[in-house]
């Protein structure tokens, strides 16, 4: 068994390469880094069977690509063709070489906004509105087409807010943890309650996602069954001793995310995440100094 992980270097990538450490997992990955073995972009689709093939790839779990809206917001075209022509170049080589199973990390921006009180499920209408959303809603119809219709084992792992110590890019909670460190406002703009989840939750889930032999549907969404405000983010930095004012942009819509389906991930691979906002919030200040 070889395990292929692509965004190795990247934030959710370092996560699942430092639990299968010793696990016979190479990494690929644009960027050189520690966790990087195979420095790659997914854009050649010959390198990819030849890499494939030389190492004997059994399982992959795809966590590289654009990471969130706020990357590469100014070229749209250059999203696309990393998260959907790169994430096809690589599940076509997948099946083309036998690999066994095919993880893709997708995201709950494929969603778009949602404001449901009861969780919903892998069928949802998906409504993204971003490019990245886009791309990752894009990719998740491809598997959603071949799905028990080809020998690989696909998954479709709906991320949602991903936070912890380390991500390059801001987002919410870097935001609200970034001006508690410094003591300036925190600008943001408005959010309703969302689903989050812990860096290290995400690998987890990843990884038993790979090797579970029981999943009986094709996405599953990943989330900690709380819904977090900013207030709430706040209040865990006050909590830890680093007090922070939010200047929310009320002109503008809410974001909104509801609630959804974690029963699924736990019956079929046994994922429930760890991790709640209050103790990620501190780790996250710890982890700063």
């Amino acid at each position: 068994m070889t395990v292929q992980v692509t965004g190795s270097s990247g934030f959710v990538g370092r996560a699942i390469m430092a639990r299968l450490a010793g696990h016979g997992a190479i990494g690929l990955d644009p960027v050189a880094a520690a966790t990087t073995h195979v420095i790659d972009d997914l854009s050649d689709r010959s390198r990819l069977r030849a890499f494939i093939a030389r190492e004997k790839i059994t399982h992959i779990i795809h966590a590289g690509g654009v990471s969130g809206p706020m990357v590469m917001a100014d070229d749209p075209s250059g999203v696309l063709a990393t998260n959907v022509t790169g994430s096809m170049n690589l599940l076509y080589e997948a099946m083309a070489g036998g690999v066994t199973t095919f993880v893709y990390c997708s995201s709950v921006a494929a969603i778009g906004n949602f404001h449901e009180s009861e969780p919903i499920g892998e069928d949802y209408p998906m409504r993204p509105t971003s490019t990245y959303g886009r791309s990752k809603a894009a990719m998740d119809y491809v598997p959603r087409g071949l799905w028990k219709r080809v020998p690989l084992d696909l998954c479709s792992l709906r991320l949602t807010a991903v936070y912890g110590p380390g991500r390059q890019t801001e987002f919410n909670v870097d935001i609200i943890v970034r001006a508690a460190l410094t003591g300036t406002d925190a600008r943001l703009d408005p959010l309703t309650a969302w689903p989050y989840i812990y860096v290290d939750d995400a690998a987890d889930a990843a990884i038993a996602a790979c090797f579970s032999g029981g999943r009986k549907q094709l996405a599953y969404y990943v989330a900690h069954p709380e819904r977090v405000t900013p207030d709430d983010i706040a209040a865990a930095c006050a909590a830890v001793g680093k007090p922070v004012r939010l200047d929310i942009d009320t002109s503008k819509p809410a974001a909104a995310r509801g609630a959804v389906d974690l029963e699924a991930a736990a019956r079929d691979f046994g994922f429930r995440a760890k991790v709640g906002h209050r103790e990620g919030i501190r780790r996250m200040i710890e982890a700063a100094g």
